[in-house]
């Protein structure tokens, strides 16, 4: 019995080595086969781009430049008559409330919008139905009175919906309410919105993201403070070795000219290098490795694992849908609920836009039927749509700030790449979000006097130099200062009363 039972797993040895071995060699021949299709994708669109219509490259995340977007938008409006006008009431800019010292910001961001500069969409805030039941007289009184203010600003225009919260039981930090914001992917009386964080400010509307290409349902910007120069270097030398221009504005000219001729823009679009979400240089490994049915043997990485930049989830344009909000309340946000330091960002990042997936699925699909691949993802340009105040202050991020199609640069006619100050950044950047840890939040500041930037000549390696940001970084939180006046009980030039519990 013995000597049965050794030569038994003798046997079951030699079979689990045989079947170790054909998986390998399967793999091999599988992932030889992907990299011979990837190679060909990419000479193929890049040859044949001109001329293909309803087939798309499913190999590259794009970016969309700022140009482009208002080149979109400005052939919609052109398109805009009596008697086929835009229907607003189909778009919404939305805000989500937990706590009450949120609450001014969302009326000092509504009032902007509708006042200042004058967008017609609706205004939508999701406003928890904790905030009404405070056992502070005091503090029921001040968020009915802003809740006054903003449905005043426009009753017609204006959304005020009260949600539960989405609450991580055990947490303890200040985002172990954020999972609430993902209630917006629901809100499917729209056909497109714009999501806001409201600890931010508002420098414009942004009624062009409303009308980016009909396939996209999910477009934001990158979380760009995660990169070096370095890693800005590499991106243009990545772009470089796939035979691809990193002039910004042969990619911009090239896109104005198709939007005129009503041609695709897709295939044309600068690509996202894959350096930046892949976690090597081979692609058909990333694919493979990111599949559902990929093998333990080969997926080493954790499946959820995202690379050096992701979306930020701070500004995002969405297309509401029952069948991804189902998703995310059914099956994500189970997963993630009791996850220690797993927030509303992570959810977005890893469950549902997780870009090396999207790469897999886009292949996938593509492999099964090409026509059947449509590009529903899009990366927004963080320059224009959501730079961080902190970066103001730090000169290594200023470059990143300057070039926002990350991979390519602002070069003119004549060769030269055009220089941006942070100036002229921070003024055509239309949503800049408050983040400058260890600073607080400055509505935690009764004054702007206690939060200013001032340059200490003794520390400073340039103190001109930092002068000039502590310029530009006051320059906003002034600004705060002033608009948030809106919040106060008789709109006299007073801070809010609403401040940080």
């Amino acid at each position: 019995m013995r000597l049965v039972s050794r030569r038994r797993l003798k046997g079951l040895a030699l079979v689990a080595f045989a079947l170790i071995g054909i998986t390998i060699f399967v793999r091999i021949l599988m992932e030889f086969q992907l990299e011979r299709e990837v190679s060909f994708y990419k000479k193929f669109f890049r040859l044949k781009k001109d001329g293909l219509h309803g087939v798309y490259n499913p190999i590259d995340i794009k970016q969309i430049p700022k140009q482009t977007i208002d080149d979109l938008y400005r052939a919609k409006m052109e398109t805009v008559s009596a008697s086929k006008p835009i229907d607003w009431s189909k778009y919404a800019y939305v805000n989500y409330v937990t706590e009450p010292n949120y609450l001014c910001n969302t009326l000092i961001m509504f009032h902007a919008l509708i006042k200042k500069f004058g967008t017609k969409a609706k205004l939508e805030l999701l406003i928890s139905n904790e905030l009404f039941k405070s056992e502070i007289q005091s503090r029921n009184e001040q968020v009915q009175r802003i809740l006054k203010k903003i449905r005043e600003l426009d009753s017609e225009q204006i959304v005020i919906k009260e949600v539960q919260n989405i609450v991580k039981p055990t947490d303890q930090s200040p985002w172990n309410e954020s999972l609430t914001k993902l209630l917006v992917f629901g809100l499917t009386e729209y056909e497109r919105i714009i999501y806001l964080d409201n600890d931010a400010i508002l420098q414009d509307k942004m009624d062009e993201l409303f009308f980016l290409p009909n396939d996209i349902t999910f477009a934001a910007p990158l979380t760009y403070w995660f990169m070096s120069e370095k890693d800005l270097e590499k991106t243009y030398k990545e772009v470089q070795h796939d035979k691809m221009s990193i002039n910004l504005n042969k990619y911009t000219k090239q896109l104005s000219n198709r939007i005129r001729n009503g041609k695709e823009i897709y295939n044309h679009l600068p690509a996202l290098p894959q350096s930046l979400y892949l976690n090597s240089d081979r692609v058909a490994k990333e694919i493979l490795d990111s599949t559902s049915s990929a093998s333990p043997l080969f997926d080493a990485d954790s499946l959820k694992k995202v690379g050096k930049v992701k979306f930020a989830s701070n500004l995002m344009v969405i297309k509401p849908s029952q069948e991804t909000y189902d998703y995310i309340i059914n099956d994500c946000l189970p997963r993630i609920v009791n996850k220690k330091e797993k927030y509303d960002m992570d959810l977005i990042n890893e469950e549902l836009y997780n870009l090396r997936h999207v790469v897999s699925r886009q292949v996938t699909l593509f492999r099964k039927l090409r026509s059947a691949f449509k590009p529903s993802i899009l990366v927004l340009p963080f320059g224009t749509y959501g730079i961080l105040t902190g970066s103001i202050r730090k000169p290594q991020e200023h470059m990143i700030m300057r070039n926002d199609i990350l991979g390519y640069k602002n070069i003119d006619d004549e060769g030269n790449e055009i220089q941006k100050s942070i100036e002229e950044v921070v003024l055509n950047n239309k949503y800049i979000h408050f983040s400058d840890f260890p600073l607080g939040k400055p509505w935690a500041y009764s004054s702007f006097d206690q939060l200013k930037c001032r340059v200490d000549p003794a520390t400073s390696k340039d103190v001109a130099a930092d002068q000039k940001n502590c310029d530009v970084w006051n320059s906003i939180y002034e600004s705060y200062f002033t608009q948030r006046t809106v919040c106060s009980k008789d709109d006299s030039p007073k801070a809010s009363e609403i401040q940080a519990a």
